[in-house]
């Protein structure tokens, strides 16, 4: 009986071994992009909405982004892997608020020309 016994073991264990090795593999990969609602403002003029726009596209993309990955991982079975980024709204929104000193949601000229300055001198830039 033991011998009838171990090849039915060694059998179920192979047969666990191959539905393993041949099954398929589930793979879900997702990026998910969270933004906010950008801030309204308004301009004093034409030339501090251009100050603040030029200054803004200077500015380093990695001081206002951040991104995170979670993976989980069941070798041959299953991978699940999400990864979340900010969205572009969020810098505009830390950029209004470091640029309208005053808080009235009205970019002046001359604020827009210290916060254009403040990047040039964060960046190196002239």
């Amino acid at each position: 009986m033991p011998a009838i016994m171990n090849k039915t073991i060694a059998k179920l264990l192979f047969a666990a071994v191959c539905s393993v090795m041949l099954c398929g593999c589930i793979t879900h990969q997702s990026t998910v992009v969270r933004d906010v609602e950008r801030t309204k403002v308004e301009f004093e003029n034409d030339t501090a909405a251009r100050v603040f726009y030029e200054a803004l596209s200077k500015m380093p993309e990695a001081r206002h982004q951040s991104e995170s990955t979670t993976k989980i991982d069941i070798p041959v079975v299953f991978e699940n892997e999400r990864h979340v980024v900010t969205g572009p709204n969020g810098a505009f929104n830390a950029a209004v608020a470091e640029c309208d000193s005053n808080r009235d949601g009205r970019i002046t000229e001359l604020e827009a020309k210290i916060f254009a300055e403040h990047v040039a001198n964060e960046t190196g830039a002239k």
